[in-house]
Formats: structure tokens, C-alpha cells, sequence
């Protein structure tokens, strides 16, 4: 394992998934603010609506209005944030660490100067198969024809990852999640996958015609999993989540919100200041966020801190390992 990789502290916790009603944001500014963006996701996903309330929580609580961009997704954003074009990026734990090293997808767009502001919630795997498929393990979905999620996105990149250390070899089926699903309605595929906030839409409505049953990974399993890929935590999905399927034990990685060390440290500390300070509201509307505290930032950072976010979580009084802090800040 890379041994930068190693610097990082493996999260072990069950990362929390929520099922609170949504609520609504009534708090607002009278005085003219200034204009940031923040890269997203698709519009009609519930990662663009989590995004969009964080947003509309800073722009009710700062100086600052911030202008939620549809995009590709976090690969995009953590180009475009290299190239200046965005103020804030969504992002993820694992392309954070591949942006910030300039790894994996990022060999040739390294970005050392991006930061992390705050997590939002963890997003989990899903590898869900059809209950006709006779498959109940990993290990058979070899030789099958599987979709490893949404082409060219992170939850594809996560199943090759996993699927390479289980030494699990489907043959897979690449295109986007409403193809995928469709394939497994008809039954061309076997199964699907994604990286989400469960219930997935997708699955939900596969499965209302086409009944699924989720992929549980062992606790041997989980293990050998963790164990090389250290920004992905143990995840459950309670039974229920999808009508009559029982509790799956999968894999999560938090997804937040990343910013250049160029950014004003000033005005990342009063972003990051506002969201924690409200971060009831954002759980309200968004359930996912519920239970996600500072200390999870901490715990799950895997690539620097913006000097502004960090001022704050020191403030709060947090133990700050010194592989999370920025350069500019030690």
C-alpha cells in the first residue's frame, strides 16, 4: 500500500445513515453578498439537493451567496477546481487523496494546493443482484455480467478497487445507472451497482418489478478491504431500506466539500463556521447529514485541511493530527 496512503487514519466505525422526514430552511440575509460557486453533481440527484441546502445555509448565515453549479460530478470538480474554475467542489474522500497526491485518476491533473472544508455525509456502496440469479456471494457474480456502476464515476472506480482485492472477476457490463437498471429488469444483467445515499432511486424501482437482493460483505472480508483502501469504512444498510431486504454490510466513503488553499482562509472560516453552526437545518432537510459531527471530519480527512476550515475546528477545540494540517498552517 502507497505509504503516504498509510498517514491516514482508517475509520472503523459504522458510518451512520439516516432515515429523518425532511424539513426547511427559514433563515436569510438582508445585506448585498458576495458571489462563490460550488461545483455539484447532476440535478435530480440526492447528493445536488444536500449540496443545494449546505449552500442555501451559508448564504442564509454569511456575506457570502453561493451559487450551486451543475456538473459531472466530483472527477470534474476536481479538475475544474484545479484550473481555478470553480471557488468549491464537491468532492469525495478518495478523489480528494488521488487529486491531492496526484495518483490514480490524477496522475496528469495533480492539484496539491486542494484542501478539505467539511464532509457531508458518507455515500455507500450498493451490489445488488437479481433474487432469480441464484448468486448470494461476491464470488459468484464471476464470469456474470454486472454493471460496476455508472460509467467513468466514482462508484465504478470503488467496485474495480474491491472487486480486485476480493479477486472477484465479473464481466462487466459498463454504462450509466438507468441502463444498468434497465438491464436487470430485463434480465441481461445479473446485477448493478452504485455509490449513493440509500434508497437509491434505481434500486427502488428495479426492485418493485424485478425483485433484488443486496451483496454482503464478511467481516473477513471487510477487513482485507479496509486494510488497503483505508478512505472506505465499514457501512450498514439497514434491512428495510428497500422493501423486505434484509441489513447489508457494505462499504461507505464521506463526500464534502473541498476548496483551493488559494481561497481566503477568512472566508472558508466563516463558510465552515456557518455550516456547523446550522448544521441542524441541514439535517432537517437532508437526512443523510444527520449525525455527521466535526470529528468525523477529522477522523475521515484524507487530504489537508483549508487553513480557514482548520482555524475553526481548533476553535472547537479538536485534536488535529499533523497529517491533516496544511503547510501553509504549521
Amino acid at each position: 500500500m502507497n505509504a503516504t496512503l498509510k498517514t491516514f487514519r482508517k475509520a472503523r466505525q459504522l458510518l451512520p445513515i439516516s432515515l429523518l422526514a425532511v424539513g426547511s430552511l427559514t433563515a436569510g440575509v438582508a445585506q448585498a453578498q458576495e458571489s462563490l460557486n460550488i461545483g455539484a453533481v447532476p440535478t435530480g440527484t440526492g447528493w445536488f439537493f444536500g449540496i443545494s441546502e449546505g449552500a442555501r445555509v451559508i448564504s442564509a448565515n454569511t456575506p457570502y451567496e453561493i451559487s450551486v453549479r451543475e456538473t459531472g460530478g466530483t472527477r470534474e470538480n476536481a479538475i475544474r477546481l484545479g484550473r481555478d474554475e470553480l471557488d468549491l467542489a464537491f468532492t469525495e474522500a478518495l478523489v480528494g487523496y488521488e487529486m491531492y497526491n496526484g495518483i490514480g485518476r490524477f496522475e496528469e491533473t495533480p492539484n496539491e494546493n486542494a484542501r478539505l472544508v467539511y464532509w457531508i455525509a458518507p455515500s455507500t456502496m450498493h451490489w445488488a443482484v437479481r433474487q432469480d440469479s441464484d448468486i448470494e456471494t461476491f464470488d459468484d457474480l464471476n464470469g456474470q455480467r454486472f454493471n460496476p456502476s455508472s460509467i467513468g464515476g466514482g462508484g465504478e472506480y470503488i467496485t474495480e478497487l474491491v472487486f480486485d482485492i476480493l479477486g472477484v472477476e465479473p464481466d462487466f457490463q459498463r454504462m450509466r445507472i438507468d441502463d444498468a437498471a434497465e438491464g436487470v429488469t430485463d434480465g441481461r444483467l445479473v446485477g448493478f451497482s452504485y455509490n449513493g445515499v440509500p434508497p437509491i432511486p434505481a434500486f427502488t424501482e428495479v426492485h418493485s418489478s424485478r425483485p433484488l437482493q443486496l451483496l454482503s460483505l464478511s467481516e473477513e472480508q471487510l477487513d482485507l478491504v479496509t486494510g488497503e483502501l483505508p478512505f472506505l469504512s465499514p457501512s450498514v444498510i439497514p434491512a428495510g431500506t428497500y422493501r423486505d431486504m434484509e441489513e447489508a454490510t457494505s462499504l461507505g466513503i464521506y463526500m464534502g466539500v473541498a476548496a483551493n488553499a488559494s481561497l481566503d482562509d477568512d472566508i472558508v472560516y466563516e463558510i465552515t463556521k456557518a455550516y456547523w453552526e446550522n448544521h441542524d437545518q441541514v439535517a432537517a432537510s437532508f437526512a443523510p447529514a444527520d449525525g455527521v459531527t466535526p470529528q468525523d471530519v477529522i477522523d475521515n480527512a484524507t487530504f489537508p485541511l483549508h487553513a480557514g476550515a482548520l482555524r475553526y475546528y481548533q476553535e472547537l477545540e479538536l485534536e488535529i493530527p499533523d497529517d491533516v494540517i496544511p503547510p501553509e498552517a504549521q
